[in-house]
């Protein structure tokens, strides 16, 4: 009976942290959104891009703090991230609306097929890029980060990348089907998978550091 009692708990803790969790993914979500909307997006993407990853990093290692004021406390905004945010948008917009125009007339369709197949492909890694940045210049603040430094990065922990660019295509094609999903749940799943995933590659490239220096 008590070992049952204990299955029992340790069922209801599951479904407790189960909860807690999807409950931190829409309030991350939210508030995501509510920063982006400040600036009709057009202005505060690459912003409130930032501030969900380091808020979405609080949340991965457990640490609760409030939504609200965390988010505040994350979002920067200047000029220059002003400048980013426009250029991303209109950017991620473009490559967004090429696969659902029909193929011009001097196009093959097989030919269309494939362009269109790698306008997805760059879409997904304009999003890998922007993700990944601030999470990986905060697992590596002593280095002086660059682009070429991150793709750098990325290519060194190749599988998780290509892992975490299956999830964002995956939640990008969800995001589509689904207005709830988009709004309650995409941002809030980007923002911990990127995190984790920049925190697998930090480790190994720890480990081949590990051995390099063991030789």
């Amino acid at each position: 009976m008590q070992q049952n009692a204990n299955k029992m708990d340790a069922f209801v803790h599951r479904i407790y942290l189960l909860t807690d969790f999807l409950y931190e993914l829409i309030k991350n979500s939210f508030f995501f959104w509510l920063y982006l909307i400040k600036g009709a997006g057009i202005f505060t993407l690459y912003a409130a891009i930032d501030a969900l990853l380091a808020v979405s990093s609080d949340v991965l290692v457990n640490e609760r703090k409030h939504t609200f004021e965390n988010f505040k406390r994350n979002y920067k905004n200047n000029d220059r991230r002003r400048f980013l945010s426009v250029f991303l948008f209109f950017l991620m917009l473009y490559l967004f609306i090429i696969p659902f125009l029909p193929a011009p007339k001097l196009t093959e369709e097989t030919l269309w097929q494939v362009i269109t197949h790698l306008v997805l492909f760059m879409e997904g890694g304009t999003f890998l890029m922007l993700f990944t940045r601030e999470s990986f210049k905060r697992a590596f603040s002593n280095l002086e980060w660059s682009i070429p430094l991150q793709v750098y990065m990325l290519v060194k922990g190749m599988s998780w990348t290509i892992l975490l660019l299956m999830e964002i295509l995956l939640v990008l094609w969800f995001s589509l089907q689904n207005g709830i999903f988009l709004f309650g749940f995409a941002p809030g799943i980007l923002g911990i998978s990127s995190v984790w995933t920049v925190s697998k590659i930090k480790t190994r490239i720890a480990k081949n550091l590990q051995k390099v220096s063991g030789h």
